[in-house]
């Protein structure tokens, strides 16, 4: 009987490895003439659909936008001085209230019979003191005496004026005018001092404060003009002009507090609205813009396209059907205004760039320009329903 012999333990493996690396081979010539194929196809792709603009010069009247809260010109919530009973409610919530019109009363009965009785008192007091001065012109009362009844005069007259005090603390005026907020007490309620009983403000004129980077003090100055965009209202833009200016600036933020001052005599603002403000800092100034969209962002520098036309010097073909590539050109952008974005370093004024399609596009590419639906480059946008 022949015995029958195994491959030994390294033979197994190295017909392992050989199987693997020929599957590696074959993977990779697959691969190779993949990756040729289609670098042979790639010349025969046609150019790439872009929009174009030129670059163009525009006047731009230097401003600043930020953000910014409304705030009443004055505001306050007003509370009870002395405790008692409310007794009687003289406005209706939300109503225009003139400045010392009454509005709410506490009960003061008591405090109107004490000042009846000290009235009294005082009356008392000034007829004694008058009878002491004809005693002692007659050198019939020593000048103590004297003194003595006046000083009763005086006090008695001192608790006369307490009392009127106290009364006047029970009876709530407004100490301006302005507009009521909703009321917090009703009649017949008990409140003890410091209890808020309604809110009041003053909201027109209306202030809008908002702040403004340390770069630009030197453009601002009071009465600047200033237009403000709210979301309640997206049709309607809001004008004023600086009412103050902070004398220092933020050690924290480097910033500088605004106030500014809308007329509000419709009464659409209202305390604590958020805006959009524009802060016109009253310079002319002369910008390359282009649209935003032409702008490629990128880590190492922003970038647009610049179109190339090869013209008929260049080859034996016609102007117009010359070839039409795009260049990659850095620029340093600056303020930005709508669909438009200005330009201070890199372009000229009359530079053919592309203003969609960037994104696709790799330096010297070949493109074809589609202007039929170019895209907006208005300073002032408007959403429109698609």
């Amino acid at each position: 009987m022949t015995a029958i012999t195994y491959p030994s333990r390294y033979r197994q493996i190295g017909y392992v490895v050989g199987a693997f690396v020929l599957v590696v081979v074959a993977l990779g010539t697959v691969k190779f003439f993949q990756i040729r194929r289609a670098m042979m196809m790639a010349p025969k792709m046609g150019p790439k659909a872009v929009t174009t603009t030129v670059v163009t010069e525009r006047m731009w009247r230097k401003g600043f936008d930020t953000v910014g809260s409304f705030v009443a010109v004055q505001g306050t919530t007003l509370s009870a001085e002395e405790a008692g009973t409310v007794s009687r409610i003289v406005f209706e919530s939300g109503s225009a209230v003139q400045a010392g019109q009454v509005l709410l009363e506490l009960d003061r009965s008591v405090e109107e019979a004490n000042l009846a009785g000290a009235q009294s008192r005082a009356e008392l007091a000034r007829q004694n003191l008058e009878r002491a001065r004809n005693l002692r012109s007659q050198s019939a009362l020593s000048i103590a005496n004297l003194e003595d009844a006046q000083s009763r005069l005086q006090q008695s007259e001192a608790e006369v004026r307490s009392l009127k005090a106290i009364i006047e603390r029970k009876t709530i005026k407004a100490p301006f005018a302005g507009r009521t907020g909703i009321r917090m007490v009703n009649v017949g309620e008990y409140v003890s001092a410091g209890t808020s009983l309604v809110p009041l403000h003053a909201i027109d004129p209306i202030f809008l404060n908002f702040s403004v980077p340390q770069q630009i003090l030197p453009n601002l100055k009071l009465t600047s003009a200033v237009r403000v965009e709210i979301d309640a209202f997206p049709e309607e833009a809001f004008t004023g002009e600086v009412s103050a200016i902070n004398p220092n600036v933020n050690p924290t933020t480097r910033t500088i507090e605004i106030q500014a001052a809308l007329s509000n005599l419709n009464g659409k603002l209202l305390p604590g609205m958020f805006g959009r403000v524009h802060l016109d800092l009253g310079v002319n100034t002369n910008v390359l813009a282009i649209p935003a969209s032409s702008v490629v962002y990128a880590p190492y520098g922003n970038f647009v396209f610049v179109v190339q036309r090869k013209s008929a010097s260049d080859g034996d073909k016609k102007p117009e059907e010359g070839e039409i590539t795009a260049r990659q050109q850095l620029v340093t952008l600056g303020d930005r205004r709508g669909d438009l974005v200005s330009i201070l370093t890199g372009l000229s004024a009359g530079d053919e760039i592309v203003s969609t399609g960037g994104f696709k596009l790799i330096p010297g590419d070949a493109i074809v320009v589609q202007n039929q639906n170019s895209p907006s480059d208005a300073e002032k946008p408007s959403l429109q329903d698609s």
